[in-house]
């Protein structure tokens, strides 16, 4: 008995072994999928760039193939690029590898997964026909902290930042009437466009400003996308004194060297160079004053005491009333000429001197009602020019129908906002 049992061990281990064999070769065969993060030296913050390759290892012969990356409540991804194949020996046996590089970024701070992505493969089989074989990866944990305090609302994660500054012409010296072109180029690595700050506003009281759409668009590459962004404004001064627009920041966190840093766009002088020439060292002094300056300030002086004595009488109020009526016809009769010649300048400035005294609209919808002259001074004006066919001649019939009844619903004129560059500078043009 006990000779029949070791006789039948001994011809069952060798099937048993076979088996085995049989079974490691078929694992080995099988197709495999794994998502590998890069290595890290800290966890990444919310928003935060972090690369990936997903790498499958085939021995099959494979026809058609699709990758499928469903969407993920926690993660916004991007490919990097064009997927690889290769041919490597893997255990000592041919395979062929494919490769994609991933760039993920976490929506939210926390132990996040990442979830499984499928291939879909389609395979040759031994009798030559196909067969649809799907595989999946596994899911990959991910500890993601929380963004840092930065003082600001954007939080801009990048590995790099560059900026460029360029004008058309020098912006300090245009010559009379003359506008300047701005172009801004940031290139920002680590991101992509729609996690690039919006343009900034470069309005100002005494500056014309229209902004075009901006550029947006993005190159990969197997280390993260680069996105770029170009803004640009043409701008024109509304009388041609000189004036500086301020420097712009832009706060981003460095995840390389895991600091936050800041860019700027450097503040920039524009004006005439009319106004640079009349105020430089060939400008005389005024003379003592004479007849004309003793009468016009005594014509200050009966002004101002109407002014002072309207709402304590009927007649100081009528007059106040009549001053700014006359007043009024005088720009809507100007307006109108400056239009018939084609002075654009000219009749954009007196269009919002109307619009800021004697109408109660807000900054917004005084710029729509300036859209016809804005038109004619920029990019759009140059080809309705070219055609005969400009937008100026709506700039009265859009100014007009904002206006108050008459001048009276306003009664006092509203405070002009002066910048303090222009504080105490006499300016020699109206």
């Amino acid at each position: 008995m006990v000779r029949l049992l070791v006789l039948l061990l001994l011809i069952a281990l060798p099937a048993h072994a076979q088996n085995r064999a049989q079974n490691r070769a078929q694992d080995r065969d099988a197709p495999r999928l794994e998502l590998i993060l890069d290595p890290r030296a800290v966890a990444p913050f919310e928003g935060e760039m972090v690369l990936a390759t997903l790498r499958g290892i085939y021995r099959q012969v494979i026809t058609r193939e699709e990758v499928k990356l469903r969407p993920m409540t926690d993660f916004d991804w991007v490919r990097l690029g064009q997927d690889r194949w290769k041919e490597e020996r893997i255990d000592g046996r041919p395979a062929r590898v494919f490769e994609r590089r991933i760039a993920f970024y976490p929506r939210r701070a926390g132990a996040l997964r990442i979830l499984p992505v499928a291939h879909a493969l389609e395979v040759l089989g031994p009798d030559g026909g196909r067969k649809t074989v799907t595989v999946r990866s596994a899911p990959v944990a991910l500890n993601v902290r929380t963004k840092p305090a930065t003082g600001t609302e954007r939080w801009l994660p990048l590995r790099a930042l560059e900026i460029s500054d360029s004008w058309d012409v020098d912006p300090a010296r245009l010559a009379d009437g003359q506008g300047a072109t701005r172009r801004v180029v940031l290139r920002a690595f680590g991101a992509t466009p729609e996690r690039m700050p919006p343009q900034p506003d470069l309005r100002q009281p005494w500056l014309i400003v229209f902004a075009p759409p901006e550029e947006r668009d993005f190159q990969v590459t197997p280390e993260g996308p680069v996105a770029t962004v170009v803004w640009t404004w043409h701008l024109r001064p509304v009388t041609g004194e000189p004036g500086v627009i301020p420097a712009i920041t832009l706060p981003w966190f460095d995840t390389g060297d895991r600091t936050a840093r800041s860019a700027t766009i450097p503040a920039a002088p524009i004006g005439y160079a009319s106004f640079s020439a009349s105020a430089g060292p060939r400008a005389r002094p005024v003379g003592p004053p004479g007849w004309a300056f003793w009468g016009l300030a005594g014509l200050s002086a009966l002004a101002t005491a109407a002014l002072a004595s309207r709402g304590r009488s009927p007649a100081g109020h009528l007059a106040v009333r009549m001053g700014r009526r006359w007043r009024r016809r005088a720009l809507e009769i100007r307006l109108r000429r400056q239009v018939r010649a084609g002075d654009a300048v000219g009749a954009r400035r007196n269009a919002a001197r109307l619009l800021e005294d004697f109408s109660t609209l807000d900054e917004a919808e005084r710029l729509t009602r300036l859209r016809p002259a804005d038109e004619v001074l920029f990019a759009d004006g140059a080809a309705a020019r070219a055609t005969g066919q400009t937008p100026l001649g709506a700039l009265p019939a859009s100014v007009l129908s904002g206006l108050t009844s008459n001048g009276d619903a306003a009664a006092e004129p509203p405070v002009r906002h002066v910048p303090a560059w222009r504080s105490g500078t006499p300016s020699s043009r109206q």
